[in-house]
């Protein structure tokens, strides 16, 4: 009679340890998946401020003429130049966080 307690005991206690590593391996997936949003979110971040400083510089090495400072652009991207002679550094901020800076653009003209 004694050998069933010992079993339910040992078969509770396997189901607890086994409940536990289930939920320590979903507690990683779920890190790993906030992880991968996050950088899916820089990696946006950082496509769109390399795209707006691409267009700035064709401007700049098409026309000779330092682009109108834009207003905040989508998703709060902001460009700031620096321009001497025919050479233009161009950087892009989120807020006061610098993205993408892109320098000597010259003037092809």
């Amino acid at each position: 009679m004694n050998a069933g307690p010992k079993k339910a005991n040992l078969f509770l206690i396997e189901l607890v340890l086994n409940l536990l590593i289930f939920a320590l391996c979903a507690a990683v997936c779920v890190g790993l998946l906030v992880h991968a949003r996050r950088m899916s979110a820089q990696s946006t971040r950082l496509t769109q401020a390399v795209y707006l400083a691409q267009s700035a510089a064709e401007t700049w090495k098409a026309t000779g003429t330092q682009p109108a400072e834009p207003a905040a652009q989508s998703g709060g991207l902001e460009l700031r130049y620096t321009a001497e002679g025919n050479r233009l550094d161009i950087a892009v901020y989120q807020g006061e966080e610098l993205l993408y800076e892109l320098e000597g653009v010259t003037y092809l003209g």
